[in-house]
């Protein structure tokens, strides 16, 4: 997945280590995604307390967010018709500085929608829209020059 450089952020050890205590879940050094492998969809309501808690670090805030996104993308039903997912949307929104490489990586912008995006991407796919100029500044300024961006693809509906 290409996400461009400047937003490029990864969990921490530091991070790993400190939610791996608050939720009581394995940090094992074979673990190479540790943000993905412990995501468990029945702990979404303490994901998102701890979260608003205000507790955490950016670096464990940005590393739990990488976890409930993952949740919610093993989540079985309808992510529309689950108010947490519109909470956690919500903080997207709200701190995308802070997660701008995950709203990144999980649009999935280098496929079109269907079978290998992940059911989060649509949702996702709206934020990086909404947040084009901050996102991806060059883009834009590029549209406004009349040219069209290198990564110029048909809006999702």
């Amino acid at each position: 997945m290409t996400v461009p450089e400047h937003l490029w952020r990864f969990p921490t050890r530091e991070a790993i280590a400190s939610l791996a205590i608050r939720f009581d879940v394995p940090n094992e050094p074979h673990m190479q995604d540790w943000e993905w492998e412990v995501a468990d969809p029945a702990r979404i309501d303490e994901y998102l307390n701890a979260y608003h808690v205000g507790e955490l670090s950016d670096d464990e805030r940005f590393t739990l967010m990488e976890t409930m996104i993952q949740a919610f993308d093993d989540l079985p039903g309808p992510l529309e018709a689950d108010v947490r997912w519109e909470a956690t949307l919500s903080i997207l929104d709200e701190n995308i500085d802070l997660h701008a490489y995950s709203v990144w990586y999980w649009s999935d912008l280098e496929y079109e929608l269907g079978d290998e995006t992940w059911r989060v991407t649509p949702f996702l796919r709206k934020l990086v829209d909404k947040h084009r100029a901050r996102l991806d500044p060059q883009s834009v300024s590029q549209d406004h020059d009349g040219g069209e961006p290198d990564d110029a693809r048909e809006s999702p509906s």
